[in-house]
């Protein structure tokens, strides 16, 4: 079943002056679900760009995009909020925790919105937290944690909510082998659990790894056939 369809997406930004900068050049792809894609370039490919209109942070200056049936594209500011809210998680490079609060109050925050009872929250949260092992660390500032333990927080936060959908914007950049490798095995299980996946990245490592079903090459704001 196809999750996720782009078509002829285009970015640009500042369309009408001298300097507008194509950042996206008519991008087309299908992506099914329960896939983990590659989106592989050197920076300023475009492949981050590509996953903010996915995720419904952005939309495209021209063209379709449609997940699960719906136009996302197209979706007022109050609906593309509870699609990026109940949808997809997110997982950044630089994280994005709050250092202020505990592991477990990071993962916790995103259902701050739902009308989930206490423990139906400490349920779902205890299970991301499983997930992403990180469930040792639950009580500890995450300006405590190392490098692998905040991407590993930022995993069960994205987690949380159960979306179908996982989009991760470099997420071995601040990592060491080891702990990329650690990500890399998480992700066989997102595929066990059937979540579709899109990671933007150019890291070698995940050309070594059976668990990407395919690879889409970017240059400079184009896919490379």
């Amino acid at each position: 079943m196809k999750q996720i369809t782009v078509s002829n997406v285009d970015k640009i930004y500042n369309p009408t002056k001298e300097n507008a900068f194509y950042a996206l050049k008519q991008i087309s792809f299908e992506v099914d679900a329960g896939e983990i894609v590659i989106l592989k370039g050197v920076s300023g490919s475009g492949k981050s760009t590509l996953l903010s209109l996915i995720g419904g942070l952005s939309k495209p200056s021209s063209g379709d995009i449609i997940v699960e049936g719906e136009a996302i594209a197209k979706l007022p500011d109050r609906l593309a909020s509870r699609y990026r809210h109940e949808r997809v998680g997110f997982i950044f490079q630089s994280f994005n925790l709050l250092n202020g609060l505990n592991v477990y109050q990071n993962v916790m925050a995103p259902l701050m919105l739902s009308e989930w009872s206490g423990s139906q929250m400490e349920a779902k949260i205890d299970q991301a937290l499983q997930i992403a092992n990180i469930a040792h660390k639950k009580g500890q500032k995450v300006s405590d944690l190392s490098g692998g333990e905040k991407q590993r927080c930022a995993i069960a936060r994205a987690l949380v909510m159960n979306p179908p959908i996982i989009l991760a914007d470099e997420p071995t950049a601040n990592l060491d082998t080891h702990n990329s490798l650690m990500f890399i095995e998480i992700l066989k299980t997102f595929k066990a659990m059937g979540k579709t996946v899109l990671i933007a990245t150019h890291d070698v490592l995940f050309e070594e790894t059976d668990v990407i079903d395919r690879c889409i090459h970017m240059k400079d704001g184009a896919m490379v056939v």
